[in-house]
């Protein structure tokens, strides 16, 4: 996206035939419509008053969107010492003014500069502030062109450089102060769906709601507000299908029910409004039975929340979970389509590296993803060492209980497993290929040594939970460092 001066966009809607002025709009991937920029004209207007300088209008980024949020702001202006964002509303209400610019400062606070809020209200021609104490007041239009005026602005190729949109992808588990404090605000898809759901529970008897969403979609974040939102006026209980994590137990200790799926047999129903089971994929098929039974009988509410490509043994995928739940008659069912925590770099590198048949996806190499190689698995476990205390969370592979598997030979025990690591995320991860990993004649990515999980699918698990920087540790395999190789040139 191109910055604007905004006396220049103004000019060229009052000249401009409107396809001309499509084009030149489309030139600065402008999306506004005609009424937002005639809103924009009275702002305009009122501050070349005061001074006219046409240097207090360069620079404006118009309608400018996060990645993958695709939350907006109004106008946008950088500066090496301050932001200066300016919504700008034909008319609105005090309250409604303040939850956005308050919403906008959540945003726009990681960039790590000082952030300055208004509001231009052109019908009244008012122009609102929201003050350092998070308060709303009234300013004059000459306080902001003094601003405007002292700003030191910086070029950029685009504001998606400041904003890394996996920053605001608030996780329960591994943020949970952040979680419980309501330090996070969701995408309006995940709004449209949390509004649904809630209004189904509360106008309903009963109901049966399937919530879909993959890898940093914020599946997890979604479905744990929704049960925060209605903790206050109905008993819910949260089955969580694995090991409970430590953020769990931090929920738990400030007043959630939360039981892992092993602790939920013969649960009692009776005074239960609503049951959520997370991680559904994993649930057994007679464990399900029972409890959409049960939840039936005892007119209880049961949203069931999953991802079916995390599943972390070939049982889990053959129970067909999510066929089960769209088989029941009546059934609500809404998916997370929108990527929040996405980094292109590390989603398409994943895609290659697990189907090696898949070259018209273009890697671009960021150096957000490494890898080493050694031949010696006793070096790689002092290596994990070494990176663990350099603020690399190390994933291995779950062991079986029964049998002894090559991968224990080189995991530290103190790492976390797949089963543990569900439903969280981490800036930093890396995971270990060893050489029993190898491509099929399709092209998919298998493991050759038996083990009791189903290896390729935990090592998805596990590389999916990064969400920032990945780093992978290559043991003798150099068919796999020839593929990242050749997919990161």
């Amino acid at each position: 996206m191109k910055s604007i001066n905004l006396l220049s966009l103004t000019q060229a809607y009052d000249s401009l035939d409107p396809n001309e002025y499509q084009s030149f709009k489309g030139h600065y991937e402008i999306d506004i419509n005609n009424n937002e920029l005639l809103d924009i004209k009275i702002l305009v207007s009122e501050i070349s008053a005061p001074l006219s300088f046409v240097s207090i209008f360069n620079d404006f980024y118009v309608g400018y969107k996060i990645k993958h949020i695709s939350k907006e702001f109004d106008l946008l202006r950088f500066g090496e010492n301050y932001i200066v964002n300016i919504e700008v509303k034909n008319e609105s209400t005090e309250e409604n003014i303040k939850k956005q610019l308050t919403k906008n400062r959540y945003y726009l606070h990681h960039i790590n500069r000082v952030i300055h809020n208004y509001c231009f209200i052109a019908k009244s021609k008012t122009l609102y502030q929201l003050n350092a104490l998070g308060g709303l007041e009234v300013v004059s239009l000459e306080s902001l062109v003094q601003l405007l005026a002292s700003q030191s602005l910086i070029k950029l190729d685009s504001p998606d450089t400041l904003f890394n949109p996996s920053d605001f992808l608030v996780s329960p588990f591994n943020s949970t102060t952040k979680f419980l404090n309501g330090q996070y605000f969701l995408t309006g898809q995940q709004e449209t769906i949390k509004k649904n759901i809630i209004s189904i529970i509360v106008g309903t008897a009963s109901s049966i709601t399937s919530l879909t969403g993959s890898a940093g979609t914020g599946k997890t974040l979604l479905t744990y507000d929704i049960v925060k939102s209605l903790m206050g006026g109905a008993q819910i209980i949260v089955v969580h299908c694995g090991q409970l994590n430590e953020g769990h137990l931090r929920l738990i200790s400030s007043g959630w029910n939360i039981v892992s799926i092993r602790g939920f047999r013969n649960y009692d129903l009776t005074n239960v409004d609503l049951v959520v089971v997370d991680e559904t994929q994993r649930i057994y098929s007679n464990q399900f039975d029972q409890l959409v039974a049960d939840a039936s009988t005892k007119n209880t509410h049961c949203i069931f929340s999953y991802d079916r490509q995390q599943t972390l043994s070939r049982s889990e995928s053959y129970m067909d979970i999510e066929g089960k739940i769209n088989a029941i008659s009546g059934a609500f069912k809404y998916g997370l389509s929108d990527k929040i925590r996405t980094n292109k770099e590390i989603a398409n590198f994943i895609k290659v590296l697990f189907d090696n048949k898949r070259n018209n996806i273009v890697v671009s190499n960021c150096g957000n993803i490494d890898f080493d190689y050694f031949t010696d698995s006793s070096n790689v476990k002092n290596y994990i060492s070494l990176i663990s205390s350099e603020g690399w969370e190390v994933l291995r592979l779950t062991p079986s209980q029964y049998d002894n598997e090559h991968h224990e030979s080189y995991s530290q025990v103190s790492s976390k497993n797949s089963h543990r690591v569900i439903g969280q995320e981490f800036d930093n991860v890396a995971v270990v290929i060893d050489e029993y990993f190898s491509y099929g004649s399709d092209g998919l990515l298998v493991y050759t040594s038996k083990t009791y999980y189903d290896s390729v699918k935990m090592l998805f698990q596990n590389i999916t939970r990064t969400r920032k920087r990945l780093k992978l540790i290559i043991i003798g395999n150099r068919q796999i460092l020839n593929r990242c190789l050749s997919v990161m040139r």
